[in-house]
């Protein structure tokens, strides 16, 4: 959360730039995100989605003896799926911004180094490459 107010306060990131990132949440065909948009409007957004999560789950599928109940594990589920759809939507407008296929966005399926694949693959600049 500091990094995306010292972001705002340097005016690398501004407010409008965040409402953009929401506003075009489902065109994922011909949306754009810059490099500094999906980096910080996707970070902020996956950080406050997951701290509503921890707050809301946090009291939710207690069961007798304080273990974790089944609507526990659904409701985390949920909040994974929706974090997901964040990043891969970003993702593949950042994709769109620097001229490369959204074929890229299958990288997060690979395990573990998945998402090091693709923070590498976002850092490619405006342009960069042809999508066909």
């Amino acid at each position: 959360m500091g990094l995306f107010f010292i972001l705002f306060l340097c005016q690398l990131i501004t407010l409008e730039d965040l409402a953009e990132y929401w506003n075009e949440i489902f065109n994922l065909k011909y949306g754009q995100l810059t490099r500094m948009q999906y980096f910080a409007c996707t970070w902020l957004s996956s950080f406050v989605i997951a701290i509503l999560a921890m707050v809301i789950l946090g009291n939710v599928g207690l069961s007798v003896g304080g273990t974790r109940g089944i609507t526990y594990y659904l409701a985390y589920g949920f909040v994974y799926l929706i974090v997901t759809f964040v990043q891969i939507s970003a993702f593949c407008r950042r994709m769109n911004d620097a001229g490369l296929s959204k074929w890229y966005t299958l990288v997060f399926l690979v395990p573990g180094i998945g998402n090091l694949l693709a923070i590498l693959i976002a850092l490619m600049p405006t342009g960069f490459g042809n999508p066909y």
